[in-house]
């Protein structure tokens, strides 16, 4: 067995030498983080340090819970920070690597001699060797970051085997010191105290490939895809996308960046790459730079400011007619439209699943919100989409629960297939670090996940390229990338209401509890799905249910 050690040792103080070590036994594997804003695979990573609450300075930034981590290409860092803050701006954070573990060298700061000093709300930083220093951008250290949005956490990485002056490696040893400060405010460690990890010398986590082809053969394939100001139609590039739409082989397609040409074109472009049975043709509808191509029959559409929504048969795959909204929101500060436009699209979710109003869905239809969301602000727009949270709701109306079950929609986040990043955008001569700003939203209750992914060729193996059409720099091709989700229909057992497995007798209270309504039933059975109670396969739960469940308690 492998060990790897947390070292805190206390600095002497005021005269006083007091020494004090910690070391843990752990397995020798790697952690697999994938740096997507979201924590769930940091669960067994242990805390390296908890910051007493309370000692924050004027910023507000009050320090938690420290993690830290690495596999065969990044260090990984996770901070609690105490209150909402955006990383990539207006903040005094510094984040301080001290790679060869001797506080000689380096830059003398919280008891430490930092090769690195990080500074994520100025989105730079210096590297500091053999006594000169650089200044590094996020390319130099291929440092990543998750969340976008104002968030009171945030996981960070540090690229192993980056050289950020072009000579020397940022990494010097198997030991790694870590500080973090808020100018003139709170740090971590606190005064005095340092801590020391050694990146792990066991196993790393096993590379993970997801492969393109569709889990289920008959599975309902999307595609979200900024274009980048009419990539397909630049001289050279229609290859590069199209390589990328023969490879995932797409049923329905939403676009963003098409601006200076017209459907008809769009349509020749995707057929000229991804083939259809005979007897199908492309459907497609448009609103400003948001296009929407599908294979299936589009049978109506509606604008929603810049964005569009349409509503499109599925049914020979899905059972059911499919509501997709392809949005393209407003960049980067523009907080107040961009909120605007979210709560208009949420306004017209809700009215859509309820009776009246511009569209009325049939209980159960499912429902997609994808493309470029640029959600790069304030973490309540992303709270709106997946919560129902309007913020004005003078004009928009109330707050509701956007899935048919009264709870949150899904987010995906589609990893990278062969890398364990989230990033959907990537510029590396921006100022700004790659970010997640490409979105699948649905209705959990009525749709099951298959295979998702982001599409990053650059790191895909040759074999793969190959064996899929692909060269490496085809991702390039756009400063975002193509993510692909596939989704079918619910996989239930009909009649087997509490999901034991099996139709009998025990069934019978919860089916009585369904007739009741859905929300009482989810209630009661939370890990089981609505259409269990749909016994007659019609895509309802109601008194024609009660035959048909009759007959499978039979069986």
């Amino acid at each position: 067995m492998q060990r790897w050690t947390w070292g805190i040792s206390l600095q002497p103080t005021i005269g006083v030498l007091c020494c004090l070590t910690a070391s843990f036994i752990s397995r020798a594997d790697q952690f697999p983080i994938c740096i997507d804003g979201r924590f769930d695979d940091w669960s067994n990573v242990p805390v390296a340090f908890a910051d007493p609450a309370g000692d924050g300075g004027p910023s507000g930034i009050d320090f938690g819970r420290l993690w830290i981590a690495d596999d065969e290409r990044f260090l990984y860092v996770r901070i609690e920070v105490g209150q909402g803050i955006y990383l990539n701006e207006s903040n005094a954070l510094r984040v301080y690597l001290d790679t060869d573990a001797d506080n000689q060298s380096g830059l003398p700061v919280a008891g430490i001699g930092a090769e690195l000093e990080w500074r994520a709300g100025q989105r730079d930083g210096v590297f500091y060797d053999h006594g000169q220093s650089v200044s590094v951008t996020h390319s130099d250290i291929r440092f990543r970051a998750g969340p976008t949005v104002t968030a009171t956490e945030f996981e960070m990485a540090f690229g192993l085997d980056t050289f950020p002056d072009g000579v020397h490696p940022l990494f010097q040893g198997p030991a790694v010191r870590v500080a973090i400060l808020d100018a003139g405010g709170d740090q971590i460690p606190g005064a005095s105290t340092t801590i020391t990890y050694h990146l792990d010398a066991g196993t790393p986590p096993t590379p993970r490939t997801i492969p393109l082809e569709r889990e289920r053969p008959d599975d309902l394939r999307l595609i979200t895809h900024n274009v980048e100001f009419d990539g397909p139609w630049t001289p050279g590039q229609e290859p590069r996308f199209g390589r990328q739409l023969a490879a995932v082989s797409p049923d329905i397609l939403s676009f963003q960046e098409i601006y200076d040409h017209y459907l008809s074109e769009t349509i020749d472009f995707v057929s000229r790459w991804v083939p259809l049975e005979p007897g199908e043709s492309w459907d497609a509808v448009g609103r400003v730079d948001c296009k929407i191509i599908s294979r299936y029959p589009i049978h109506d559409w509606w604008w929603l400011d810049g964005n569009i929504a349409a509503l499109i048969d599925t049914t020979p795959t899905l059972g059911t007619r499919l509501l997709l909204i392809n949005a393209h929101l407003p960049c980067c500060d523009n907080e107040v439209s961009r909120q605007a436009e979210i709560d208009n699209i949420m306004s017209f979710v809700r009215d859509a699943r309820q009776p009246g109003g511009t569209v009325t869905l049939p209980t159960g239809t499912p429902i997609v919100i994808t493309g470029d969301l640029n959600l790069v602000g304030l973490v309540q727009q992303q709270a709106t989409l997946l919560t129902g949270d309007i913020v004005d709701e003078g004009t928009y109306g109330p707050d509701f629960a956007p899935d048919w079950d009264e709870t949150d929609l899904a987010d995906v986040a589609p990893a990278q297939t062969e890398k364990r990043m989230a990033y959907t955008w990537r510029d590396d001569t921006s100022s700004f670090w790659p970010g997640r700003l490409d979105y699948f939203i649905h209705t959990d209750s009525v749709l099951e996940l298959g295979r998702h992914f982001t599409l990053y060729t650059p790191e895909m193996s040759a074999g793969n390229l190959n064996a899929y059409g692909l060269q490496s720099t085809d991702a390039l091709a756009s400063d975002h990338l193509l993510l692909c989700m596939d989704v079918r229909p619910p996989t239930v057992t009909r009649g087997d209401l509490d999901c034991d497995g099996d139709v009998d007798f025990d069934d019978i209270n919860p089916f009585v509890i369904a007739l009741g309504g859905q929300t009482g039933y989810q209630a009661a059975y939370p890990d089981c799905h609505w259409l269990h109670a749909d016994c007659d396969a019609d895509g309802d739960v109601d008194f024609d249910d009660i035959n048909a469940f009759v007959a499978l308690l039979g069986e």
